[in-house]
């Protein structure tokens, strides 16, 4: 098994703690790598070559999501890791975050408790081809539990934030009590859509358009703060007005910062980041494809 070490803390940080760096999709592209790296010490589709002041041959491996430069010392059983980049979109996201889907009355604003963005192009997914119920969409993503009401809860986690960045409303059914999921026109073109990459964009402009976000993006870009635990739930208050106590606090804080993770890297926003060392202004890279 080798060892992994860092040219710098900033590097340590960005690859080592994942919960303020890495976002859904870096964790399910770049997890496995990382492992193999662990394991074996080499990773196919990896190039070869110099780097200037490092005197061993030095790697580089490119993903979907991430771009990481290392060199391995076969005999100490050592890697150690130069560059951690991650890759953004071409997506105006200025633009994007001047949408106000946040009506000016004041009423709390729902948390999502599911911070993994393909869960919510599932559920378009889903919605559209007929699965548009509570129940049916809890029963759609695996839940186990026995009872209606508790499917519907499940299904519900997923349902009410669509309804939240403007892809989805609710519609109740005449002379039937449960009600059902309606695609609005931004949540139709994610599901009518063959391509990832057009339904990735479209659900990273919704997302620009939900107001905690918006909030986050204000205090961490535009502002002085960073990214931290604390600032998530001090916005996740306000924008409740108080309204979302109890134990799924610390989850939804968790689920707002892994989507606000997950649209700063795709957008390529630059924006403040907590971390064990203090904070840091982190600018993702962005690559043509």
């Amino acid at each position: 098994m080798y060892r992994f070490t860092y040219f710098d803390d900033q590097i340590k940080s960005m690859l080592s703690d994942r919960n303020a760096f890495w976002d859904a999709e870096l964790v399910q592209e770049l997890s496995p790598v990382l492992e193999t790296l662990k394991q074996c010490g080499e990773v196919e589709g990896a190039s070869c070559g110099r780097k200037p002041g490092v005197t061993e041959l030095v790697y580089e491996l490119r993903g979907r999501s991430f771009q990481i430069t290392y060199s391995v010392d076969v005999a100490r059983k050592e890697i150690r890791f130069y560059e951690f980049k991650q890759m953004s979109h071409s997506i105006d996201w200025r633009t994007a975050l001047e949408q106000d889907l946040h009506s000016g009355e004041e009423q709390p604003v729902y948390i999502p408790q599911i911070g993994d963005p393909y869960k919510f192009i599932r559920t378009v997914e889903l919605i559209y081809c007929g699965i548009n119920t509570p129940k049916d969409l809890g029963i759609a993503f695996g839940s186990g539990a026995k009872k209606d009401k508790d499917l519907a809860r499940r299904g519900d986690y997923l349902g009410r934030p669509v309804i939240e960045i403007g892809l989805a409303s609710r519609y109740q059914v005449e002379k039937q009590s449960a009600s059902i999921y309606v695609l609005t026109e931004r949540g139709q073109r994610i599901a009518q859509s063959n391509d990832l990459e057009t339904r990735e964009r479209l659900l990273a402009e919704a997302l620009l358009g939900f107001y905690p976000i918006q909030m986050i993006i204000e205090e961490t870009t535009y502002g002085d703060n960073a990214l931290t635990k604390e600032l998530i739930q001090e916005i996740i208050s306000l924008v409740t007005l108080g309204d979302c106590g109890g134990s799924t606090v610390p989850r939804r804080a968790s689920s707002l910062r892994a989507l606000v993770n997950w649209v700063a890297r795709y957008a390529g926003i630059p924006m403040r980041r907590g971390g064990d060392d203090g904070f840091q202004l982190y600018i993702p890279y962005i690559y043509g494809r």
